[in-house]
């Protein structure tokens, strides 16, 4: 995709590959992991606190008190931790590096923006663009509109000779306005897709609003960036996320041009985090041609830090006034009573094509990554487990259903029996403006049980966290922690509000969420997610203890060092 104008997108591109110097310094080149004694700082062990960690190599030889390791390791280099705190390495189990880093070359508007706002900005981008150029970018509110929607006209009378496609914050809906869908084709008697809507206004005719795989009659319209745009997009994405410690994520919407961008990445050894690439199903993302084609390949695409063996379903939408979400009771009614349609949202996947999927890929061994925001989705996802389990037997990979912004408490009960791992997007929540949309369209009643991680917990079940970024304004994890545990806005931002209060968590379980949960879920918990002698040298360190300080100040940590096995890869 592409900004509204090339100065301006040159700017950003300018902007976007400084980022990691202004964050700290991503360490870039072969670096040879050296033997080292870290000593005088906090080491988080599962069996208590140390003072000291020696690591060998891309391993850790051993924890415990300076002194003995100082005996045992003559010869390693000693570093000073200056009693700074170590833990492992956190982990991003569903995030968007790639969008994340395109984004920054897009006609971008800040999260909340009000609609003179983005006219704004969106007008700035128009007068630098030539006519009939592409203005793309994000990411707007519907709570920002009041009882309005955005139209069309509203983008025709500042981009009169540009067609323009805006990404929802969501990044389930595409504003157009009408040159863009002119150049989509669409009319008033063009049908919903399967899998989306086409919003039309009292007179029938397209209004601008494109829900799911509607967007992509627009969205594949606009001109694709080149592969040196995504490889650079994509490092920015990652080099963000190292800066704030997360060492492992999963890539929650891989493309084949994403593939692309990996192995570029990989070739050039500048891919630093381990990374899970998750290769995208579904009619939203256009085709699946290749998809079949891709997976039989997905060997040649494993590298040491990349591996795909992961598939996403996106089995419904958001529950905003986009209705998208697969509920099972209806959505609130609006302020005269009426409920909009689609009342109780869209299954995007019915079970019929799911199951013998979920079935397939999981005889070959490949994770299913679930968008499921509503309980109705979230449901339709654990009975696909479930079949895999009685066709293929019990020992399969480990699925995930992500978001889980509602779910059933029956539902949460099985996930344990069939070994479904519950994730969940702390990050969303606060200060993210999307909660105003989802209070809107769900309810009040039905928020006082909106991401229940306390009950996931108690189930005994996996429990996990992404960010879900770009979708969130950041991809700082120490957000999403402080988050879990005080369910409440960071830095005393919107004071009074909290989100289902009864699901908070301790400080202890949200870092085990981050890590040795997270290995688990990654399949290598025998050799990561905590710091004990044997394990992979991937640990961070940390500016506090975030154990020690009050949890609302738990998003003001600051990591300044991040390591994979024992190589530093970010230093502050």
């Amino acid at each position: 995709m592409v900004s509204g104008s090339a100065a301006i997108r040159e700017g950003i591109q300018r902007v976007a590959m400084a980022a990691p110097i202004l964050i700290g310094l991503i360490v870039s080149g072969q670096a040879q992991a050296a033997d080292m004694l870290l000593t005088g700082g906090q080491v988080y062990t599962p069996s208590g606190w140390v003072d000291a960690i020696a690591v060998q190599g891309d391993r850790i030889a051993a924890v415990g008190d300076a002194a003995t390791l100082g005996k045992r390791y003559p010869a390693f280099k000693t570093v000073d931790l200056a009693g700074k705190t170590v833990i492992p390495g956190l982990h991003d189990m569903h995030v968007h590096p790639l969008g994340a880093g395109l984004a920054l070359q897009q006609c971008k508007f800040e999260q909340g923006s009000s609609p003179q706002q983005i006219f704004d900005v969106v007008a700035a981008c128009v007068k630098a663009a030539k006519p009939g150029e592409w203005i793309s970018g994000g990411r707007w509110a519907a709570s920002s509109f009041g009882d309005a929607s955005p139209t069309r006209q509203m983008l025709d009378r500042i981009a009169p000779n540009n067609p323009v496609a805006l990404t929802d914050i969501s990044g389930h809906s595409t504003w157009a306005n009408s040159l863009a869908l002119k150049a989509a084709g669409i009319t008033r008697a063009t049908p919903n897709p399967e899998g989306g809507i086409i919003e039309h206004d009292a007179a029938g005719e397209p209004n601008g609003l494109l829900r799911e795989s509607a967007a992509q009659l627009v969205r594949q319209k606009i001109p694709a960036p080149t592969p040196e745009q995504n490889a650079q997009a994509l490092k920015t994405g990652i080099d963000m996320l190292v800066s704030y410690g997360v060492t492992t994520l999963v890539d929650a919407v891989v493309t084949p041009e994403g593939l692309s961008a990996y192995q570029t990445l990989t070739a050039r050894n500048q891919l630093k985090a381990h990374v899970r690439g998750c290769l995208v199903y579904g009619r939203g993302w256009g085709d699946n041609s290749s998809f079949d084609q891709i997976i039989a390949d997905r060997a040649r695409y494993t590298s040491a830090k990349f591996k795909l063996d992961c598939v996403k379903v996106f089995e419904d939408g958001v529950p905003t006034e986009s209705h998208t979400a697969a509920l099972i009771d209806p959505y609130a009614p609006d302020e005269h009573g009426q409920v909009k349609d689609p009342q109780r949202g869209l299954l995007l996947v019915q079970p019929a094509e799911l199951d013998p999927l979920v079935t397939r890929l999981d005889k070959q061994g490949i994770t299913v990554k679930f968008h499921a925001a509503g309980d109705q989705a979230s449901r339709t996802a654990l009975d696909a487990i479930a079949a895999a389990r009685k066709a293929n037997g019990p020992n399969g990979p480990t699925h995930d259903v992500g978001h889980l912004t509602f779910i059933q408490p029956e539902d949460m009960q099985r996930a344990k029996a069939i070994r479904a791992t519950l994730e969940f997007s702390p990050y969303l929540w606060f200060p993210s403006p999307i909660n105003d949309d989802i209070i809107k369209a769900s309810g009040a009643e039905r928020i006082k049980r909106v991401w229940p991680v306390r009950e996931g917990l108690d189930s005994g079940a996996l429990v996990v966290a992404g960010s879900d970024w770009s979708v969130i304004p950041s991809a700082n994890p120490w957000i999403g922690i402080e988050t879990l545990v005080t369910r409440r806005a960071p830095d005393g931002q919107r004071p009074g509000e909290s989100y289902g209060p009864n699901e908070a968590i301790t400080i202890k379980e949200a870092i085990d969420i981050f890590t040795i949960n997270a290995a688990r879920q990654f399949g290598y918990a025998d050799s990561h997610g905590t710091i004990e002698a044997g394990k992979a040298a991937d640990f961070i360190i940390l500016d506090r203890n975030p154990f020690k300080i009050a949890a609302t100040d738990l998003h003001k940590v600051v990591v300044t060092q991040s390591y994979v096995g024992g190589e530093l890869i970010y230093q502050k």
